[in-house]
């Protein structure tokens, strides 16, 4: 007996765009301390990023015309960064 096969149909990939959510903190002063400059962040800034966040990643982002720091939740393993 002959079997005829149907094509396994293919799933439609629905393209996701990403956009970004900017929320404002603020303007915030730029201190020295030793040898280092410190920014203050409201507590509500690092809530977003989760829960109970202790250390972040800082990296400074250039793209085209537009330059930003960037906070990332550091992720620890086994003690390590």
């Amino acid at each position: 007996m002959d079997s005829i096969h149907k094509p396994v149909r293919k799933e439609k990939q629905t393209k996701m765009r990403t956009e970004s959510v900017v929320i404002d903190f603020g303007t915030r002063a730029v201190s020295d301390q030793n040898f280092s400059k410190i920014v203050a962040l409201p507590k509500q800034a690092l809530t977003n990023l989760g829960q109970n966040v202790q250390r972040v990643r800082v990296e400074l982002v250039q793209e085209k015309d537009a330059k930003f720091i960037k906070l990332t939740p550091a992720v620890q393993n086994g003690g390590e960064e």
